[in-house]
């Protein structure tokens, strides 16, 4: 089964992406992953508000991390 990802919003180096599982390029099951730069694990969800509320909440604790506002200083990540 192949698998089209597209990226739905990056900022502070969250990322939240549209998994879509296909078969015969029809959508079998969409997903969100939500991946950060920061020591969490990528996290997926089934539903879309709580991977958005999930996404704001990470942005938050990324521009709180000094790593993280550091590499945003220095131009490395948006």
């Amino acid at each position: 089964m192949a698998t089209r990802k597209t990226l739905i919003r990056s900022r502070a180096g969250v990322r939240l992406q549209r998994m879509e599982h296909l078969a015969r390029q029809q959508v079998v099951q969409s997903s969100w992953r939500l991946s950060t730069l920061r020591q969490n694990q990528p996290r997926s969800f089934a539903d879309e508000t709580e991977a958005e509320d999930a996404f704001d909440m990470e942005v938050i604790a990324s521009l709180t991390d000094p790593i993280i506002m550091d590499m945003q200083r220095r131009g490395l990540i948006d």
